[in-house]
């Protein structure tokens, strides 16, 4: 087939973005012809040898926001795809839209992230193409998120399926040492490291907060993001400065050197849809802290067994992580039995070849729905 795969914006540090790029990729090896689409671009990204095209430079203002449809529908027909995949809201609403518009027969929206963290108008008009079948199929990244969208129509909610991330994991070759290094990092020492934007989301002022309860260590986060300074400060006001490493964002190259580097990884974000970083630190083998929100606890913990890959904690109960973070440092055992079960979980579960089954078994049922063509029995 001929695929579109469109997302909002192109920006360093995006998850989704990663995993689009990643699903890209794969089709392009299963045969498929694939170009990826950004609405616009925030900063440059490495992209590899994906065939790229982006709309405008820099963020969307009203003036542009006015262009960009038209614009999108004459690049779709002249592209004339057999389906279109998008991701995050601007390209599930407008983008499936145009695609439709341009007459594309496939249109396949996923959501990266639960319904309650989209704004408003972006809320009001997925509900409305998703019910009236704008969309051909609803991808959601796990079970969580599709939860999140239990109170929108019937025909809205018939469309919904879940398809997990899954990570192409290249561990890096560096020693430990080499790798911190590498990254400015203390050459002893515990260590934990976060990764992503420096946003209200991943809930890092919690986290800072928590982490100042706790001795012999260090922690790295890397990303960027609007609350950077604002941490920054909070961070010597707690008397951090020399145990706290703001790395920035990363290149994609430096995150499995940023593993390697690795004591122990935590994430303490309020919301997600499948954290990309916790599969990572789940494929390099690391003892993992996170919050006990539902789209984590459905990433490390098996649903059958009742094998936790991480431990979990309330990402309000600060003396709560504290005392997990301090359980972290002093109990070996406990690492590697979190390791152990880490990797063995990720490769059980998550493997990027079930996400791009996913993805296909979504892709074909679609194209014979719109053809009139029975459905193939997928299993």
């Amino acid at each position: 087939m001929k695929i579109i795969s469109m997302i909002s914006f192109m920006n360093r540090g995006a998850g989704a973005q990663q995993a689009l790029m990643r699903l890209s990729q794969q089709l392009i090896l299963r045969g498929h012809n694939v170009e990826v689409w950004f609405l616009y671009r925030k900063s440059d990204v490495d992209t590899g040898d994906l065939p790229v095209r982006f709309f405008f430079d820099g963020t969307l203002n009203l003036a542009r926001l006015f262009v960009l449809p038209f614009r999108l529908v004459r690049a779709i027909r002249e592209s004339q795809p057999d389906a279109v995949i998008s991701f995050l809201p601007l390209a599930n609403t407008l983008g499936l839209l145009c695609a439709w518009l341009a007459g594309v027969s496939v249109r396949i929206a996923s959501h990266r992230a639960p319904a309650y963290t989209y704004s408003l108008p972006m809320r009001i008009a997925d509900r409305i193409l998703g019910a009236t079948g704008l969309y051909t199929a609803i991808i959601c990244v796990s079970r969580a998120v599709r939860q999140s969208f239990q109170a929108y129509p019937p025909n809205y909610r018939s469309r919904l399926q879940v398809v997990h991330n899954g990570i192409a994991w290249n561990a890096s070759s560096a020693t430990r040492l080499d790798a911190r290094r590498k990254l400015g990092l203390p050459a002893t020492g515990f260590i934990f490291v976060a990764a992503g934007r420096l946003s209200k989301q991943k809930n890092y002022f919690f986290l800072l907060d928590a982490f100042a309860r706790t001795q012999n260590s260090y922690l790295a986060i890397a990303g960027d993001g609007e609350l950077g300074p604002e941490l920054k400060t909070f961070a010597r006001g707690l008397n951090l400065g020399g145990r706290v490493f703001f790395l920035g964002a990363l290149e994609r190259q430096l995150v499995p050197d940023l593993l390697r580097g690795a004591d122990a990884f935590v994430s303490s974000s309020l919301f997600e849809g499948q954290s990309n970083a916790v599969l990572e630190a789940m494929h390099e083998g690391l003892p993992i802290l996170v919050s006990d929100i539902p789209e984590q606890r459905e990433t490390v913990v098996d649903e059958v067994t009742g094998e936790e890959g991480a431990l979990l904690a309330a990402a309000s109960d600060t003396s709560m992580w504290a005392a997990q973070l301090q359980r972290l440092i002093e109990n070996a055992d406990l690492r590697r039995q979190l390791a152990v079960s880490a990797q063995q979980m990720v490769a059980r579960r998550f493997s990027i070849d079930r996400m791009i089954d996913g993805f296909e078994q979504t892709l074909t049922p679609a194209r014979a729905r719109s053809r009139g063509q029975p459905e193939p029995h997928c299993p």
